[in-house]
């Protein structure tokens, strides 16, 4: 019987020593070709984008370096850098130089820039980008995390922005990931307050109207200042309501008969599975952010509204929401 080892290899291992030219000017590799002077001067090498864990370039002075130190990990925040490796590929193509994009392997970070490169500029998918990559560098195998952000810079049309809702979502989530791993948020991702967010366009209005999308924010029901916009509340499909919770609740039924509880069964209604919060993204004005749960306040007139939780809390529904930002709508006016 032949064994997983006895089976030919699904690429040339020879691929992490060497560079791939993927497009006309545009090469990708692992660190061994940055670490050779001789071997990038042959290729013509002029521009370095250098995405390893090493916060500093190898040959700085002779050639033009854009270093972006950050770990081969899936909750890495690899988009964010997208808008500026585009300009710098682009810029340097268009007047004539070459780029080498480099990581360690020349499997993963590295594929990932370039393949959002190939996204924008060629109006690829993400997986016509990396089958592409992948045609010229077999080795080439973004892990999970990248993959996704490759999938939401399609999503958000290739605008890193935190005004668009996917990406701040996306923003949100890796906070709360990074509070979970490392007990803190180095870098937090919050919701403008709609009391200082610019108005919509005519344009926006409309359409949304058109399309039955309420307007106007979330209120607090005692003071009427407004909270939270509309496109920072976040939905979720309902789950199995109350039944969700019986595990913290003592069993009443547990030492009634079987025909008792059939007795009680048919004039007891089953609670129903309905939403009695609003979940929102984390807010400006929502105090004590930093700490992994807190209450939510009106910051007008004090009134609570809720609470939060960075690991996340279960609504009335039975889904659990992770990160919570929960208030009640008995407090608010949607």
């Amino acid at each position: 019987m032949s064994s997983p080892f006895d089976q030919p290899p699904r690429f040339d291992s020879k691929q992490f020593c060497e560079a791939q030219e993927i497009l006309p000017g545009l090469f990708l590799s692992g660190a061994l070709i940055s670490e050779s002077r001789e071997k990038m001067q042959e290729l013509g090498i002029t521009h370095i984008i250098q995405v390893t864990d090493i916060p500093t370039p190898r040959f700085p002075g002779e050639f033009i370096y854009k270093v972006i130190p950050v770990p081969d990990m899936d909750e890495t925040n690899l988009i964010k850098h997208f808008t500026d490796t585009y300009t710098f590929i682009h810029d340097a193509l268009e007047s004539g130089r070459k780029v080498l994009v480099h990581c360690q392997a020349g499997a993963s970070r590295s594929v990932t820039v370039v393949c959002a490169y190939l996204m924008k500029e060629k109006k690829m998918s993400a997986v016509e980008a990396l089958k592409h990559v992948q045609a010229h560098r077999q080795v080439a195998e973004p892990n999970d995390g990248f993959m996704t952000q490759l999938l939401l810079y399609a999503e958000i049309e290739h605008d890193v922005n935190v005004n668009r809702t996917a990406y701040r979502r996306f923003l949100i989530a890796s906070n709360a990931a990074q509070r979970e791993m490392f007990g803190y948020i180095e870098d937090m991702t919050l919701a403008a307050d709609p009391l200082n967010a610019p108005s919509r366009t005519a344009a926006t209005t409309a359409t949304a109207m058109t399309a039955g999308i309420q307007q106007g924010p979330l209120k607090c029901k005692k003071c009427r200042r407004a909270l939270v916009a509309r496109d920072s509340v976040v939905t979720h499909t309902p789950g199995q309501g109350q039944a969700s919770f019986g595990y913290r609740k003592r069993d009443a039924t547990l030492h009634i008969s079987e025909a008792v509880q059939s007795d009680i069964s048919k004039i007891t209604p089953k609670a129903a599975t309905v939403c009695q919060s609003y979940f929102i993204e984390p807010v400006e004005w929502i105090q004590e952010l930093h700490g992994l749960e807190g209450k939510i306040s009106c910051p007008k007139c004090d009134s609570k509204l809720g609470t939060f939780n960075w690991s996340g809390e279960q609504c009335s529904c039975g889904t659990w929401v992770t990160p919570a930002f929960m208030m009640h709508k008995g407090k608010v006016d949607g």
